[in-house]
Parts: C-alpha cells; structure tokens; sequence
C-alpha cells in the first residue's frame, strides 16, 4: 500500500499558497497605488495652472462665460482627484507646519498673533491618502 502525502504536508503546502496568493495581492495593490499616486502628482500641475488661468483672465476681466467655463472644468477635474482619495489641504490662518507647509517668504507682522501664522499660500498642499504628495508654498508671518 502506497502512502500519500500526509495531512501535515498538504496543510502547510496549502498554508505557503494561501501566503503567496496574500504577497501577490499586497505587491499588485501596491503597485497600483504608486501608479495612481504618480499619476495623481502628474495632474497637479494642470490644476495649479487652471488656478493660474481663472485667477489671471478675472483680474484682466475676461469674458466671464470663459472664466465660468474654467472654473467647471477646475471643478470636473478636482473631484476626480477626490474620487481618487486625494485631499487638497489649504494653509492660510494656520500655524506654520514643516511637515505640510513649504515657507518660501516671510512678511514681517505688528502683533505677535500672527507670528508663525501662514498668511499667504502660493499653492496649496495636497495629500493622497496617508501620503504627502506635495507641501504647500506658503508666505509666513515673522514678529519682530
């Protein structure tokens, strides 16, 4: 009579398959979160330059329909990101973070209230879901 294998072999034969079929889902799901992440970073820019857009065509009192127009666009396009879990995070009247804030200036303040508050930003922050994906740009006020 001829021995098959054994219940303890198939077990931990069944365990090894069970964790390389865990590792292969982990490593596909991380792969597809770093190409969503890089094509998320990829698409910033073109936000940032609707931002440009709108703001540059109303101080030149453009056509508003056109201005409108941008706007819905920067709308369409900022709820996709969402969609995507990314998370525009904005800095003006907080206090000055390194960890999220990049300070590019400092502008001299009267009241010591808003000494290391963020007074201006010159682009905003944004993240995918626990990962920063770029700091915002941000002016900050200095006492003294």
């Amino acid at each position: 009579m001829e021995d098959g294998p054994d219940t303890e072999s198939l077990a931990r034969a069944l365990r090894e398959l069970e964790a390389a079929k865990a590792r292969v889902e982990r490593d596909s799901k991380s792969v597809a979160d770093e190409m969503r992440k890089k094509l998320v970073a990829e698409l910033l820019p073109v936000l940032d330059n609707l931002d440009r857009t709108i703001e540059n065509a109303r101080a030149a009192g453009n056509a508003p329909a056109v201005i409108e127009g941008a706007r819905l666009v920067r709308a369409q396009l900022e709820a996709v990101l969402r969609g995507y879990g990314v998370e525009r995070i904005d800095a003006i009247d907080q206090r000055f973070d390194p960890a999220v804030h990049d300070a590019v200036g400092l502008i001299p303040v009267r009241d010591r209230g808003f000494h290391d508050v963020v007074l201006d930003q010159l682009q905003p922050c944004y993240r995918f879901g626990a990962t920063l994906l770029r700091p915002a740009k941000v002016l900050v006020g200095r006492y003294g």
